[in-house]
């Protein structure tokens, strides 16, 4: 009875020691990583703009059929000074008329009639110059009744691609930055995760989790994070 307790005894500290040995052995390659965060910036230019006006005509309760001749006339004006500036359209986009009620203190006075129309072009300057000064729209009646600028580039995710690249190198000299004290090496990458993109104007410290894509400025900053986990030797 003693020598099976003594066996049983002896198979337990063998087990016991065999799991402290796992232990051991996992905590001492768990404190062989690093965990670090890497940033970086770049500033691009956008090469498409969209331009996006609105025109609108008010009338009466019985002038809907006016309205649309109206309408149908500014539309026409503004595709012709259109062809007259020469300015290059990757895409020209006309949208149907809305006819939206209007009320006074009386009930319904009569109808206003909506239309959005924008360009998507590559010359951007030349777009800038017309958003900022229609004087050639006006002078022909063609009136405004809203007008934006948005800028993107056909060339953001190779900036990504390479802002991804630029911010896990940043990350490993960080590695490299923080074991320079010890005897360890930052050896191979052992997981990375990128995080949100934040685009944004220049010079501006707005953030989001869920990320940022400004579009109102025509030179813009773009950064990210990546969270890297590195192997030490």
């Amino acid at each position: 009875m003693k020598n099976s307790a003594a066996v049983i005894l002896g198979a337990f500290i063998v087990v016991a020691f065999s799991v402290l040995g796992w232990y051991f052995k996992e905590s001492k390659r768990s404190q062989q990583n690093v965990k670090v965060v890497g940033y970086a910036i770049e500033e691009f230019e956008s090469n498409l703009v969209k331009w996006s006006v609105g025109l609108s005509e008010r009338v009466p309760m019985n002038g809907t059929q006016e309205g649309y001749r109206i309408m149908a006339k500014k539309l026409d004006e503004f595709e012709r000074i259109w062809k007259q500036t020469g300015i290059k359209t990757d895409e020209f986009k006309v949208f149907p008329i809305n006819l939206n009620r209007e009320y006074g203190n009386g009930g319904q006075v009569g109808y206003n009639l909506t239309q959005r129309i924008y360009v998507v072009s590559s010359d951007i300057g030349e777009i800038e110059k017309l958003a900022i000064n229609p004087k050639i729209f006006v002078e022909k009646g063609v009136i405004f009744d809203n007008s934006l600028m948005e800028f993107f580039s056909t060339e953001l995710e190779e900036i990504k691609k390479e802002l991804l690249g630029a911010a896990t190198q940043n990350a490993r000299e960080r590695a490299d930055l923080i074991v320079s004290t010890t005897d360890l090496k930052v050896d191979k990458l052992l997981s990375a995760r990128s995080g949100v993109f934040q685009i944004t104007e220049p010079y501006s410290t707005e953030v989001a989790g869920y990320g940022i894509h400004n579009t109102s400025s025509s030179t813009k900053n773009i950064k990210v994070t990546v969270s890297a986990e590195f192997l030490l030797r």
